[in-house]
């Protein structure tokens, strides 16, 4: 036996690993909403989105550009259908707005 080796003797009162499947049930309650799911895979698309821009930004070859660039229409319709998912739900809150300028000066 090695140094960093430890013979387990009972005294340690280490406790046992886990093994990886420990935490599979067979529960059917939701453990997530469908609001907050959607708005993680929102949140990925537009991060693909941004990574397909910065890497046309930084390749040195125009057909790989090219590439990108016809790809991010097609991402931005899933991106589409994924906001119309949520704004049908109610999950997309609208932003604040600026006030109504004309409506002010009217008093």
């Amino acid at each position: 036996m090695y140094r960093g080796e430890c013979q387990s003797t009972g005294k340690e009162d280490l406790p046992a690993p886990m093994s990886w499947d420990s935490a599979v049930t067979d529960s059917t309650t939701r453990v997530f909403s469908d609001k907050l799911i959607m708005f993680h895979v929102s949140a990925m698309i537009a991060a693909g989105i941004g990574n397909f821009g910065l890497a046309m930004a930084a390749s040195p070859r125009r057909d790989l550009g090219a590439k990108y660039a016809s790809l991010i229409p097609e991402i931005s319709l899933y991106a589409e259908d994924g906001a119309n998912i949520m704004i049908k739900h109610g999950w997309l809150e609208e932003p604040p707005q600026a006030d109504d300028r004309e409506d002010l000066v009217k008093g």
